[in-house]
């Protein structure tokens, strides 16, 4: 089996500028928010400046994550020929195009506006688009599909980029020439070290943003009311319906608080019972969901 590097390109460079740069802005909101909390609570400055901070913080987080990702599969991406496949890896996922089921390579892909890449160039250009013959296209180049190899099977089309194209064509060729050992199937196999099974099931992803969505909303509505609630709050009821107890305002912020914690702690669950258990994995994000319901009926009748 021979490997290729993939073609030099600007594009790992770009996700690393980006990581630079939102890890600038987490650095610079955590300072403000740590310097906020360490007050006395009672001293909070909570408000919905406070909020889009946050919102703010865990926007860069998301996007530091995205980008170094990016980055690290740009730096390792691989292409491999043996007689049975051409084979991309990248950070421990692979895909296989069988050598005997590719009926034409060909430069660039036609029918595609170049600014359909754009937004799927970020690092690399990743991701699948529906070419108008009814093939699937996969990304898997750091450089410009309308500059790529584009291998065609019948049902799926492969944009890549080996630094060296004419010598790995010529090297696949002879391998076609040669003939299959064994007999292989188009596939994708995602790495184990990020769980793909996990965040790409349709049900654990649908239930996680809303859960999540449900958690800052309660956050924000709690945080551009505070400013108007009173020193202390009514948190505890009689069975008949009298106050029991009056709390400092701040802890009708531990609900959304504390719904998050279990969220989190769902989610690692999840992740550990996946393989084995699907269906308990997904049935503890719905719990992470109901929680989140639960949590903002509380919430919402201690402060109205």
């Amino acid at each position: 089996m021979r490997t290729w590097k993939p073609h030099a390109a600007f594009g790992r460079w770009i996700a690393l500028l980006v990581l630079i740069v939102a890890l600038g802005g987490v650095i610079v909101l955590a300072n403000e928010l740590l310097r906020a909390v360490l007050q006395p609570p009672e001293q909070w400055p909570i408000d919905a400046d406070l909020y889009l901070r946050i919102l703010g913080l865990l926007g860069l987080l998301v996007l530091s994550g995205m980008a170094t990702y990016r980055f690290a599969g740009a730096l390792s991406m691989r292409y491999a020929v043996d007689r049975n496949a051409v084979y991309v890896t990248w950070l421990g996922n692979r895909v296989v195009i069988p050598l005997a089921q590719i009926e034409l390579i060909e430069r660039g892909v036609t029918g595609k506006n170049a600014l359909q890449f754009v937004m799927r160039s970020f690092g690399y250009y990743h991701g699948q688009m529906r070419l108008d013959d009814g093939r699937t296209l996969h990304l898997l180049t750091p450089i410009s599909p309308a500059r790529s190899l584009v291998i065609y099977t019948a049902s799926d089309a492969y944009a890549i980029a080996p630094d060296d194209a004419d010598a790995f064509m010529a090297d696949l060729e002879q391998r076609r020439r040669l003939g299959a050992i064994q007999q292989l199937t188009p596939a994708f196999d995602s790495g184990r070290l990020f769980l793909y099974a996990f965040w790409g099931d349709p049900v654990v992803k649908a239930t996680l943003i809303a859960a999540i969505g449900l958690n800052l909303l309660l956050l924000g509505f709690l945080m551009v009311r505070y400013p108007g609630l009173e020193p202390l709050v009514e948190m505890r009821f009689t069975a008949a319906g009298d106050v029991a107890e009056l709390r400092p305002r701040h802890q009708v912020l531990f609900t959304p608080m504390a719904a998050s914690v279990i969220l989190l702690l769902n989610a690692g669950l999840g992740l550990m019972l996946y393989k084995r258990e699907q269906v308990g994995a997904r049935m503890l994000q719905f719990g992470s969901l109901l929680v989140q319901v639960l949590f903002s009926i509380a919430a919402l009748s201690i402060i109205t």
